[in-house]
C-alpha cells in the first residue's frame, strides 16, 4: 500500500493530490486522510480558523492533549490515536511515518520535508505558529531521526521524481 505524507516545506509546491491515503503534518493545504498534530500552538490557531485542518481525524500527543481541553475542541475531532510520551525531536514527520509503517504501508511518499536535505528548517506554516529563537537548529535532530527509516521504501520527494531516503542521508 502506498501513503503520501505532506509537510510544510517549501518543497511541498511539488505535491500534487493523489488517490493513495495522505497524512497531513499539522497545518495542510490540500485534502488529507488523517493530520499529526503534537504540538499545542496549531490547537490555538485552529480555535480562530476552523479550516486550517482539513480532516478530522487526528493523531495528537498527550502533551497537546490539555490545550485540546482547554479550548473545548475534544469533540470537534475523531482521535485516532493520543501518544502518551513524545520522544524528544520527534517530528510529526517522524510520526507520521511511524504510523504509516505500523498500518502496512510499504511504499511512503514524503513531500515538504526539505530539512532532510536542506539545512532549514523552513515551513509554509511559519507565517502561522513562529518558532522561538531556542528552535534555530530542529533541523539537525530531524535529521538524525530520519536514519532510522533509511531501511524503509520511503521516498523523498525533492523532485517531483524523489530519491529514496536511504540515498539522500
Amino acid at each position: 500500500m502506498k501513503a503520501h505524507i505532506l509537510g510544510n516545506g517549501p518543497s511541498i509546491d511539488l505535491y500534487v493530490p493523489q488517490d493513495d491515503f495522505v497524512v497531513g503534518c499539522n497545518f495542510q493545504q490540500f485534502p488529507t486522510d488523517i493530520s499529526v498534530i503534537v504540538d499545542c500552538k496549531p490547537f490555538l490557531i485552529y480555535k480562530g480558523n476552523r479550516l486550517l485542518v482539513p480532516t478530522k481525524r487526528i493523531i495528537t500527543s498527550r502533551y497537546a492533549w490539555q490545550t485540546i481541553a482547554e479550548q473545548n475542541l475534544e469533540d470537534e475531532f475523531e482521535w485516532v490515536h493520543v501518544i502518551e510520551h513524545l520522544e524528544k525531536y520527534r517530528s510529526s514527520g517522524h510520526i507520521a511515518t511511524d504510523w504509516c509503517l505500523e498500518n502496512d504501508y510499504d511504499e511512503i511518499h514524503l513531500w515538504g520535508f526539505d530539512s532532510i536535505w536542506e539545512d532549514t528548517q523552513e515551513t509554509k506554516s511559519d507565517a502561522l505558529i513562529p518558532r522561538s529563537r531556542a528552535q534555530f537548529d530542529l533541523w539537525m535532530h530531524w535529521r538524525e531521526k530520519w536514519q532510522e527509516y533509511k531501511h524503509h521504501n520511503i521516498i523523498v520527494h525533492n523532485t517531483i521524481e524523489g530519491t529514496q531516503l536511504k540515498d539522500i542521508l
